[in-house]
C-alpha cells in the first residue's frame, strides 16, 4: 500500500503543469454540460445572421417576404427535444464540417407543405399533418438545403465551417443526432409568410453540446478580432449581398391633369387623352407609397422606360 501511495506520488510529481492543464477541467455538478451565460449569449448574437440569411433564401426561393424572428434558446437533453417533436415532423440532418456530429433543422409537416404549395406557385393554402409524398420530399430537402449556406455564414465569426444536409427524416424516433442523456442547445424560430393565405410555422435548430464544444476552443475571443462597427460607410455590394432576390413593384406619376366627366364616359378603345404634363416634364417614381426617385420617360426599344435623374430623400 505504502509502495503504491509512493508511486502515486513519484506521478503526480512528475507530471507537467502543461499535462494536467489538458487532462484537467472544471465540472459543476449541480449544472452538468450547461453552456455558459456568455456563450449563449454570443451564440444568440451570430444567429441573427441565420434568421436574415435563411428568410432571404426562403423568400427569393418562394417569391413571397419570408421572416424568421427568434422566440427561445433552451438547454435540454437529446430526448426531450426528441420527445417534443410531432410525428410526422420534418428533420434535417446537417453536417458541420470540420465540426463532429450532426445540427439538427425540424420544422413541422403542415408548415413545410404549405413552403412546398407556394414553392410550386399555390396561395400557401394550410396543410394536413401527413407524411409528404416522394415528390413533394424531394421539394422539402430543396427547401432544407437554403439552410446550408445560412448556417455557413452564421458559423464564418467564429469558425470555417461547411454545412451540408446529410439526410432528412420524418420519424424523429429513427434520428440518431446525439445520446439521449447529452445535452443540447435549441434555438426556436417563428416562420411567418403573410402574402396569400398566412403561414405561421415554427423552425427549430438544435446543436449537440459535443459539436459546438469544439467552436469555443477553436474560434477566437478577443474583441480586438472582431470587426469594428460604425468606423465605416457600407458599400453597394455589402448592401446588396443582404437583399432579397424579389420583385418589387415600381409606379411613376405624371403631373395631375383635370379631365371632364363627360369625356371619361364617353371614352373608347382608340380615343386619345390630352394631359397637362409636358414632354420634357419630370415624373415621380413611387415604391411602397413612397416618392423616392424622379426621372424622364421614354422608351428602350419596344418598351416603355424611364430614365432616373435623382433620388428624393426628403
Amino acid at each position: 500500500m505504502a509502495q503504491i501511495t509512493n508511486g502515486q506520488a513519484q506521478m503526480q510529481q512528475t507530471a507537467s503543469p502543461e499535462d494536467d492543464a489538458r487532462r484537467l477541467r472544471p465540472f459543476d455538478f449541480r449544472n452538468p454540460s450547461k453552456m455558459a451565460r456568455e456563450q449563449v449569449r454570443r451564440l444568440e448574437l451570430t444567429h441573427e445572421t441565420f434568421q436574415r440569411s435563411l428568410g432571404a433564401k426562403l423568400s427569393s426561393l418562394l417569391r413571397t417576404m419570408v421572416r424568421l424572428e427568434l422566440l427561445a434558446i433552451d438547454q435540454v437533453t437529446y430526448d426531450e427535444y426528441v420527445r417534443a417533436m410531432p410525428n410526422p415532423t420534418v428533420i434535417g440532418q446537417m453536417t458541420m464540417a470540420p465540426l463532429p456530429g450532426f445540427a439538427l433543422i425540424e420544422m413541422s409537416t403542415p408548415t413545410a407543405l404549405t413552403l412546398v404549395d407556394r414553392q410550386l406557385g399555390g396561395h400557401g393554402r394550410t396543410a394536413l399533418n401527413r407524411r409528404p409524398t416522394e415528390l413533394e420530399a424531394m421539394l422539402i430537402a430543396d427547401l432544407l438545403r437554403e439552410a446550408e449556406e445560412a448556417l455557413t455564414e452564421t458559423f464564418e465569426p467564429l469558425l470555417a465551417i461547411k454545412a451540408l444536409v446529410a439526410g432528412v427524416e420524418f420519424n424523429p424516433n429513427f434520428v440518431h443526432g446525439a445520446n439521449p442523456s447529452e445535452m443540447v442547445m435549441v434555438l426556436s424560430y417563428s416562420l411567418s409568410v403573410v402574402q396569400g393565405y398566412r403561414t405561421d410555422g415554427l423552425v427549430t435548430l438544435c446543436y449537440p453540446f459535443s459539436t459546438l464544444e469544439p467552436v469555443w476552443d477553436m474560434a477566437p475571443t478577443s474583441d480586438e478580432q472582431q470587426p469594428a462597427l460604425g468606423t465605416g460607410e457600407p458599400t453597394p455590394a455589402a448592401l446588396l449581398s443582404t437583399l432579397p432576390d424579389i420583385e418589387v413593384p415600381v409606379s411613376v406619376r405624371l403631373r395631375e391633369s383635370d379631365i371632364g366627366a363627360s369625356d371619361l364616359a364617353s371614352l373608347r378603345v382608340g380615343d386619345v387623352l390630352r394631359f397637362d404634363h409636358k414632354v420634357d416634364e419630370s415624373v415621380v417614381g413611387s415604391i411602397a407609397g413612397r416618392d423616392l426617385l424622379e426621372g424622364r420617360i421614354g422608351r428602350r426599344g419596344k418598351n416603355v422606360a424611364i430614365e432616373i435623374s435623382k433620388w428624393r430623400t426628403e
